[in-house]
């Protein structure tokens, strides 16, 4: 065992076979970006690059918090929880990723090198979908910084609600929701289709089940079969000495067994 690098070394090679085998990828990030871990931290540092989210949904960057305060573990675990003794929510990563962070036999710890690659991954997404923003940057600023203020909005909604149809003149944006959900309340007892939930509000559609094929389907259905003539496609005779199933067939068949007509393979 000592011969080959030892039971760490062979462990890990075992590891990637598995991987490989399972398309579990995740597993093998670390080592292909290990090398750059001080600069993905350094850039990561708040004197470097700023984060912020865009949303209410923190929890890519406060994992980026946890990985940046055992920044300086060497070990093989770190702890999986924050220092307020709360577990760290890893639950924006996919299933294979909290399988390689999460060691079972492990009970709250994270395998530190997966956890780091996890989050630096996790953190490029979000960056390209806009769900995270670096402060002072234009290619990655914060689009809500972006839209206008409700002010300026309110003094062209009008007109722009004619413009794409959604209001006519002299008629409110309110107004017009009003009214639609007025007569959605006055059709509600006669819609057997439509089922509003009493607990939540929320509205489902049933399962729509149709009353039978038509009489005027089924005259169609006759009339089509009536001039449509059946055909199999053996019985196919296709034009030309050489296409088709009939024809094409027993014309090259007869042309290969003619005596007049030499053989593919005969001497020349």
């Amino acid at each position: 065992m000592e011969g080959f690098g030892g039971f760490a070394k062979q462990y890990e090679q075992i590891e990637k076979v598995s991987a490989h085998h399972g398309n579990f990828w995740e597993v093998l990030l670390y080592g292909q970006i290990g090398r750059d871990r001080a600069v993905m931290f350094n850039l990561a540092d708040n004197d470097k690059l700023t984060f912020t989210a865009t949303s209410e949904d923190s929890r890519v960057l406060d994992a980026l918090a946890h990985a940046q305060r055992h920044q300086a573990a060497r070990g093989e675990y770190i702890t999986a929880f924050n220092e307020e003794g709360k577990e760290v929510d890893i639950s924006f990563a996919t299933q294979n990723w909290r399988k390689a962070v999460v060691d079972k036999t492990r009970t709250g710890q994270f395998v530190r090198k997966h956890f780091e690659a996890m989050v630096f991954t996790a953190l490029a997404e979000e960056l390209r979908t806009g769900d995270v923003a670096v402060v002072g940057s234009e290619e990655y600023a914060d689009w809500s910084e972006q839209l206008l203020a409700w002010e300026a909005v309110q003094e062209t909604l009008g007109s722009y609600l004619v413009e794409v149809g959604l209001a006519e003149a002299g008629e409110g944006a309110e107004d017009k929701v009003r009214g639609a959900a007025a007569a959605a309340d006055a059709g509600y007892p006669e819609n057997d289709g439509l089922v509003i939930d009493p607990e939540t509000g929320v509205p489902s559609l049933k399962a729509f089940r149709a009353d039978g094929q038509r009489p005027s389907a089924k005259r169609l259905e006759q009339e089509i079969k009536a001039r449509l003539p059946e055909r199999s496609l053996m019985g196919r005779s296709w034009p030309g000495p050489r296409t088709g199933w009939s024809g094409g067939a027993v014309s090259a068949r007869r042309r290969a067994t003619s005596p007049s007509s030499p053989t593919p393979w005969a001497a020349t």
